[in-house]
C-alpha cells in the first residue's frame, strides 16, 4: 500500500460505507444534514400555518402542468388538519434539532425522524394510489422518502459515533 493511500486509510472513520469522504467525518455531515433539516421543517411548520391556501395552490399548479389531479384547498372542516400537520413538522425540526446538539449526535432522535419520514412518505404513496393519484401526495411521497433515505444514509456512515441510549 502506497504512502498516500495508508494515509487516506487511516482517516477514514468508517471505511465500509460509500459516502466516506476523508478529512470530513460522518458525524459532521450528519450534524450538518440534522441543522438544515431543523431549519427547513420550521420553515415548513410556519408555511403550513400561514400559508396553507398559498401551499396547496402551488402544489396543485405543479399537478396542472403534469397533468394530474389536484388536492382540494382547504376550507373551514378541514383546517383542522393544519392542528396536526404543524405539530408535525415543529417535532421533525426539534428531533432534529435535539440530535445534533451535544457533544456526539444522539441517534434516537434522527430515528424518530426517519420514521417520521418513511412514515409520512409511505402515507402520502397509499393516499395517492388510492384517491384518484393526486399530485400533492406523489409530490409528497417524493419528498419525504428522499428525506428519509439521504438522513438514513448519512446515519449509518456515523452509527459508530452516535450516542445511544442506556440499555
Amino acid at each position: 500500500m502506497s504512502a498516500r493511500a495508508a494515509s487516506v486509510d487511516r482517516r477514514a472513520v468508517d471505511r465500509d460505507m460509500p459516502c466516506d469522504y476523508g478529512r470530513v467525518s460522518a458525524t459532521r455531515r450528519l450534524r450538518l444534514l440534522l441543522r438544515v433539516w431543523a431549519v427547513i421543517f420550521a420553515l415548513g411548520a410556519v408555511d403550513f400555518f400561514v400559508f396553507p391556501y398559498l401551499t396547496v395552490r402551488i402544489l396543485n399548479s405543479g399537478a396542472q402542468a403534469l397533468g394530474m389531479h389536484e388536492v382540494v384547498a382547504l376550507n373551514a372542516g378541514q383546517d383542522f388538519w393544519l392542528t396536526l400537520a404543524v405539530p408535525y413538522m415543529i417535532l421533525v425540526a426539534a428531533f432534529s434539532w435535539v440530535a445534533q446538539r451535544g457533544t456526539r449526535i444522539a441517534a434516537q432522535p434522527v430515528q424518530f425522524l426517519i420514521l417520521a419520514k418513511v412514515s409520512s412518505s409511505l402515507t402520502s404513496l397509499l393516499l395517492f394510489l388510492l384517491g384518484g393519484f393526486p399530485y400533492a401526495f406523489l409530490a409528497n411521497f417524493a419528498v419525504d422518502g428522499a428525506i428519509a433515505l439521504i438522513t438514513l444514509w448519512f446515519y449509518r456512515a456515523a452509527r459508530r459515533e452516535l450516542a445511544y441510549p442506556a440499555d
